[in-house]
């Protein structure tokens, strides 16, 4: 029985690592398509570049591993089917049950892992890769003067440069729009200048010579300035292109751990209870107004009375909408921490039947019907998790449903191939047939 085990186990190996790869490969294609502008623009370093791909890694591994985990389901058992060992194998005895049971012990041993990994790793690795996007993107991109195009890239100046000799940083037929000032902007032109930044690389300093100003004059605007300049200098200010690394306290509910989570809800809860404590004052209150009145029920003062508590009401009955929703928000996520490592188990339930059923174990059709049954959970679980976050159902089931109906239609597959029963009878159609329509069987034929 061992040596089967190891067998049936080692064909899930090849299997598995293609379906991971592959999967891993599309994630990080669709993300490089992302952030490839943002690269670009801002003149990342190569390692930079490493650290973003290696942070955001984390929940691509999440994603992939249940998914390479139905693939080798699929693959490993259509190979043993369509060569008939499966039928070898339980010839000699063995239940089905017996041959699922390897490939079932390891993704409970994986399910387990990746439950430690999305609690402790992947908050970790999403809390870090969210501080580095933030940094990059307060990063000022790389310059780059080209001749005759508008530079927009400092606050408060266009600047157009006819040519561009940047072996030597110097300028030529230079228009520079100054619109910092916003009630009186200015044009400066210049025949000629030169680029230097500072020693720490955070200033620009533009020295332009043989040059004009324009200028209207904002409180009298018949008037107009024209300053003519042998030599007029520009200091810009933060246009640095260094990545100035910081850290960040706050948490978004993708950062946190179970527990973090859990602390955070244990704080909302006695929130919530204040704010109904402050609604039944509140109702408390508008009764006793309306039981010590003496004057008509249509005075004006009552009614605005009546108005401003109903306006109360409703702002508490908002904040614990708010607070509620943060509560559900906080739930989805701890439940996908293990509803999501459950599905390894759950692909090897439905796609051990289905390997079975289709026999041709090739890469087509075990790509194929993986693609589908995890688009199936995928919506499930993205829709399960708006619902939830809109108060429709209650977490545990927007999380846990794709799992239970996936699983549930695994085991009953399971079950069926176990006790090999048709999956589908016809016999209630033939009912259906008047008896003088149907063919009468001949003699020794059932």
């Amino acid at each position: 029985m061992r040596i089967l085990n190891i067998y049936i186990l080692k064909e899930h190996v090849g299997p598995f690592l293609f379906g991971f790869f592959v999967v891993t490969f599309v994630l990080i294609m669709d993300f490089i398509i992302d952030i490839m502008d943002l690269i670009i623009d801002k003149g990342l370093h190569v390692w930079t570049v490493l650290e973003i791909f290696g942070l955001n890694l984390a929940w691509m591994l999440a994603l992939s591993l249940p998914m390479a985990v139905l693939v080798a389901s699929l693959m490993a058992f259509g190979r043993l089917s369509s060569d008939n060992e499966i039928t070898a194998i339980k010839s000699s005895g063995t239940s089905l049950y017996t041959i699922i049971a390897p490939t079932l012990l390891m993704s409970v041993v994986l399910a387990f892992g990746m439950i430690l990994f999305n609690n402790h790793v992947l908050p970790e690795f999403n809390h870090r890769a969210r501080i580095l996007m933030s940094d990059i993107s307060k990063k000022r991109p790389t310059l780059t003067f080209k001749a005759g195009i508008f530079l927009d890239k400092f606050p408060g100046y266009n600047i157009l440069i006819k040519k561009v000799d940047e072996r030597r940083s110097e300028l030529e037929d230079i228009t520079i729009y100054d619109q910092r000032g916003a009630e009186s902007p200015a044009t400066i032109v210049a025949k000629r200048g030169t680029l230097q930044f500072s020693t720490d690389g955070n200033t620009l300093r533009l020295d332009l010579y043989d040059g004009e100003i324009h200028e209207v004059d904002h409180k009298d605007p018949r008037k107009y300035r024209r300053v003519i300049f042998q030599k007029h200098t520009i200091y810009i200010h933060d246009v640095g292109t260094k990545l100035v690394r910081t850290t960040s306290e706050y948490r978004g509910d993708r950062e946190m751990s179970s527990q973090m989570m859990l602390e955070k809800i244990a704080g909302i809860t006695p929130e919530i209870e204040e704010h109904r404590r402050r609604m039944n004052e509140l109702a408390l209150d508008g009764v006793q107004r309306l039981q010590s009145v003496t004057v008509p029920v249509g005075n004006p003062g009552l009614l605005k009375t009546n108005q401003t508590i109903l306006n109360q009401l409703r702002a508490e009955l908002r904040a614990i909408d708010h607070l509620e929703r943060q509560i559900n928000r906080y739930l989805v996520e701890i439940h996908k921490k293990f509803s999501i490592p459950a599905a390894c188990i759950v692909f090897v339930l439905i796609g051990a039947p289905l390997g079975i059923m289709a026999k041709k174990g090739g890469i087509a059709i075990g790509t194929g019907l993986s693609l589908g049954f995890f688009i199936l959970y995928w919506a499930f679980l993205i829709g399960g998790e708006e619902l939830a976050d809109r108060r429709i159902i209650s977490p545990l089931w927007a999380m846990w449903s794709p799992n239970i109906l996936i699983g549930g239609t695994g085991v009953y597959l399971v079950r069926r191939m176990v006790i090999e029963s048709t999956f589908i009878s016809w016999g209630w159609a033939k009912r259906l047939i008047p008896r003088r329509f149907r063919k009468t069987p001949l003699p020794g034929q059932v």
